[in-house]
């Protein structure tokens, strides 16, 4: 794990009022780190931040989960399956994207003219992300069952070289994978769309939050001070991304020009949401039982 040694100011004792020690963070590329330097906030902490780099949210919530690091982020379906199968993790945190979310591509030649003709398909996509759901849902908007698809449930650079193969007939993805597909010659398909919430989460270990929750806090507001930053900043934000993701900064332009993301309170509002996300899931199988997703959520760091 690469560390960050961020003016450690001494060990970490158990009280929650200590704010020296170590905070050990799970970020994703073009995650917090890059929203962290931007706003300026990457410096003056009264800890040691230890970076680990995960390539997307399942693993970082099982290393949470794990007790190999103390906080993370990541998209709402990963949380909604790690607290169901009984992760002692909170969400302590959210950030909300709107405008364009998930969306499903085909080919340029392709016969799918729009949403409502995905029956009879197969769809690479994510097991339990956020665009399963989004199939999901459009199923749902359409009047049609669970099973009017077939999922090769891909991850996104098997699900991109699938839709090219002409393995699958369809590909349900986020940018700037969506974007980049675009450029190559994929359509996003037509139709109903903005049908599941689009949150992202700051999540902390239960331990972490009893041990360390004075340095959970000032990590907290940092974050939600960068991604306020990335929100007002677009143009510094693009940089960044492209100098941590190599993504060509006209896609970051397409994909910054039809979505947005700010930092929100979790409230009543974001927790209803992903009850609905768990109870689709739950609907189709994709869960063995109900989640009551507000146990998973912490408002004290508000």
């Amino acid at each position: 794990m690469a560390s960050a040694a961020l003016a450690s100011c001494g060990k970490a004792g158990p009280s929650s009022g200590d704010r020296s020690g170590k905070l050990f963070a799970g970020d994703q590329r073009g995650g917090s780190r890059i929203v962290l330097e931007g706003a300026g906030k990457l410096a003056g902490t009264p800890y040691e931040i230890v970076w680990s780099q995960f390539p997307n949210a399942a693993p970082l919530l099982e290393a949470l989960n794990a007790g190999a690091i103390d906080t993370g982020i990541g998209g709402d379906s990963a949380f909604i399956f790690a607290i169901g199968s009984g992760a002692t993790i909170k969400a302590i945190g959210a950030q909300e994207t709107t405008g364009l979310g998930p969306v499903i591509v085909v080919r340029g030649d392709s016969p799918i003219r729009d949403l409502g003709g995905l029956a009879g398909k197969t769809i690479a996509t994510p097991r339990g992300s956020i665009s399963h759901n989004h199939v999901l849902a459009v199923l749902e908007a359409y009047d049609q069952p669970y099973d009017a698809v077939r999922f090769a449930f891909l991850t996104p650079s098997d699900g991109r070289a699938a839709l090219h193969s002409g393995a699958v007939d369809a590909w349900a993805i986020w940018d700037p994978n969506a974007a980049l597909a675009e450029r190559e010659g994929a359509r996003i398909l037509k139709g109903k769309q903005d049908l599941v919430p689009g949150y992202s989460f700051m999540f902390a270990r239960d331990g972490a939050i009893a041990e360390k929750r004075a340095l959970l806090k000032d990590y907290h507001d940092r974050l939600y001070t960068g991604w306020q930053w990335a929100h007002e900043n677009e143009p510094g934000y693009r940089q960044l991304m492209h100098r941590d993701t190599g993504l060509p900064l006209d896609i970051l332009a397409i994909t910054t020009g039809r979505s947005d993301r700010q930092p929100v309170p979790i409230d009543d509002a974001v927790i209803a949401a992903e009850q609905q996300t768990a109870d689709r899931y739950l609907r189709a199988g994709v869960l063995a039982k109900r989640v009551e997703v507000s146990t998973g959520f912490d408002r004290s760091f508000a």
